[in-house]
């Protein structure tokens, strides 16, 4: 009985591998760029609906 991995289950991990790690970093820096823009551009249009 061959135990070894073949290179089809090989390719797939490596490919879930890289999958879970751009996960892991897209997802926060896409939660901080979205909250910057808001930051940067949602605010200004919020004050200037805003009476004084």
């Amino acid at each position: 009985m061959d135990t070894s991995p073949s290179t089809g289950s090989v390719f797939g991990l490596l490919v879930y591998f890289f999958f879970l790690l751009t996960a892991v970093f897209i997802g926060p820096l896409e939660a901080v760029l979205g909250l910057g823009l808001y930051w940067l551009y949602g605010d200004d249009a919020e004050r200037r609906r805003a009476p004084r």
